[in-house]
């Protein structure tokens, strides 16, 4: 298709999935990663993919990104907001200043990215997909910060999407369990906790990439792709599952 694709992440699970597939669909990929070993490796082994070596918590970093990828790409059709990091939460005594670095690398710099974009993604009608995560909405102890961040990006998504549409279509993938590591194999029960029957892999997410970038009647949406884990209603004893207090709760 060559199209100019900007990602963030892409040295690992989803965010290198996502380069992949884009360059299997005859696409240009720059990304962004602080991995920078493994970031060459992958860049050594495929043709039309560029990668920056940068944080993307860094706004300075940021524009530089842009700059390069802009240098190498030609065009920017389509931004993939992937980075994230997670973090520990109140009960463990995060700081604000880590609290902070956590919203810095999973809210503001897509928007920042968002901002730097914005003529390229107008002038090419392009994209930009926001990656979330099922604990947007859902949440185990001591999480604050990762929930935060993607909380944020689903209201970034909409709000995103009023400001630049209808040039830019804005849309958000808020995956579930994606095994990101050369796992084969999972419990009876994991499997079993899932209502499609299996975990999630990098590829479901890149598919939902895919087709969020072709369509051209959805926007400002936010996708949950978890395998219908979150729709599941359990309540103590049911599916024999027990509920185990702790000093948490």
């Amino acid at each position: 298709m060559n199209r100019g694709v900007v990602v963030t992440g892409g040295a690992h699970g989803i965010g290198k999935q996502i380069c992949s597939a884009f360059i299997n669909a005859g696409d240009r990929v720059c990304f962004i990663d602080t991995d920078e070993k493994r970031s060459l490796d992958i860049v050594n082994q495929t043709p039309g993919l560029f990668y920056f070596n940068g944080d993307v918590a860094d706004p300075a970093d940021l524009k530089n990104f842009i700059e390069f990828a802009l240098d190498k790409l030609k065009r920017i059709d389509i931004l993939v907001n992937n980075a994230c990091r997670g973090n520990k939460g109140i009960l463990s005594g995060l700081t604000y200043e880590e609290f902070d670095n956590t919203l810095s690398i999973g809210l503001k710099a897509p928007y920042e990215l968002s901002r730097l974009c914005k003529d390229e993604l107008k002038k090419n009608r392009g994209r930009i997909i926001n990656i979330a995560s099922s604990r947007a909405f859902q949440s185990e102890p001591d999480t604050e910060a990762y929930a935060s961040a993607k909380g944020g990006i689903v209201a970034l998504t909409h709000a995103l999407a009023i400001s630049l549409g209808p040039e830019v279509l804005v849309n958000c993938i808020a995956p579930g369990w994606i095994n990101v590591t050369e796992q084969e194999k999972f419990s009876r029960e994991d499997v079993a906790a899932i209502p499609a029957g299996k975990v999630g892999t990098p590829k479901d997410i890149s598919k939902m990439v895919a087709f969020l970038c072709d369509q051209d009647f959805i926007t400002g949406e936010t996708i949950t792709v978890d395998g219908g884990m979150n729709k599941r209603m359990i309540y103590h004893g049911d599916w024999n599952w027990h509920f185990k207090p702790n000093s948490h709760n």
